[in-house]
């Protein structure tokens, strides 16, 4: 983890006192699912930008 950048580090810790902080099972299951969306939405920008820099796609409007 020391390899990331501090604001990434940061958001992990933050993340994990989230989970930590739980107290039910449903309080749980319901940030597990809230970061599994963040992370499939933060996938998808991913590869959406990957595929403009790659010229696969055409970039939108506005950019």
């Amino acid at each position: 983890m020391d390899s990331l950048p501090l604001a990434r580090q940061f958001a992990i810790e933050a993340h994990a006192r989230a989970i930590d902080s739980c107290e039910s099972i449903d309080e749980l299951r319901a940030v597990a699912k809230n970061l599994l969306q963040a992370w499939q939405l933060q996938a998808s920008v991913s590869e959406d930008l990957v595929a403009q820099l790659m010229g696969l796609q055409p970039r939108p409007l506005g950019l």
